[in-house]
């Protein structure tokens, strides 16, 4: 199993350590450090993290749920292959609630709010060549996120990420720098949209944005086969 790179010490002390190993695990899950396959044990997790098994335990629990891990008695815990039929919901789901935030966004936004999403973009920019996709991939969450707070509903993307995180394990197989730049213009066309104070524009732009993930699933799980469920 690969080492993790992330260790709980890292995340806020007021979570429990379940929260923290959850985490630490969800992270490594969703950004192919744990890829599709890979076995994973209570033991060297614990010793890789320096916590007891029973954190552990739970937090694999928590990951099951979510449909990241495979648990079976008897039988080696695995990192679940990508299900193409979740990541499809997923976006289903995603596209429902955020175009209603967006469409929120476009219709109140002023100068303030404009300038703060620009400027979460210049940051993303500015992480385009940056070797490690995590960063370029954190600007990405944290300008999504604003879109919710800025339609004065925080919680809907607490609701986006429950669901996300199928369709993030397969746009981390897209994050060249070719398809940054796409995903940069996409972002560029949402926030000139919601400057315009144009909720149709700003939905359709957001549409082709998150609408990108269905178009590219077929030649990515041609890529990338060992990665997917087979017989979906």
């Amino acid at each position: 199993m690969p080492e993790l790179a992330i260790s709980p010490l890292a995340q806020p002390p007021a979570l429990t350590a379940t929260d923290q190993i959850f985490r630490s695990l969800y992270d490594a899950v969703v950004s192919l450090q744990l890829p599709p396959g890979t076995k994973v044990s209570e033991t060297d997790i614990a010793r890789q993290l320096d916590v007891s098994r029973q954190p552990v335990r739970d937090a694999f629990f928590r990951l099951s749920k979510l449909g990241f891990v495979s648990i079976r008695p008897q039988r080696a815990t695995l990192i679940t292959k990508i299900s193409e039929r979740a990541v499809l919901d997923a976006a289903f789901v995603r596209v429902a609630i955020e175009v209603e935030c967006l469409r929120l966004v476009a219709a109140s936004a002023g100068p303030e709010e404009v300038a703060h999403l620009r400027e979460i973009l210049a940051r993303q920019e500015s992480a385009l060549d940056s070797r490690d996709p995590s960063i370029f991939h954190g600007f990405d969450e944290e300008l999504h996120a604003s879109f919710c707070e800025m339609a004065g509903q925080p919680h809907a993307w607490t609701l986006i990420q429950e669901q996300k995180a199928h369709m993030d394990r397969v746009r981390y197989l897209t994050l060249s720098t070719a398809h940054r730049r796409q995903v940069l213009s996409e972002h560029h066309a949402i926030i000139d949209a919601i400057e315009a104070g144009d909720p149709e524009r700003t939905e359709q732009a957001l549409r082709v944005h998150l609408g990108d993930i269905r178009n590219a699933l077929e030649r990515i799980r041609e890529a990338h086969s060992e990665y997917f469920e087979s017989g979906e």
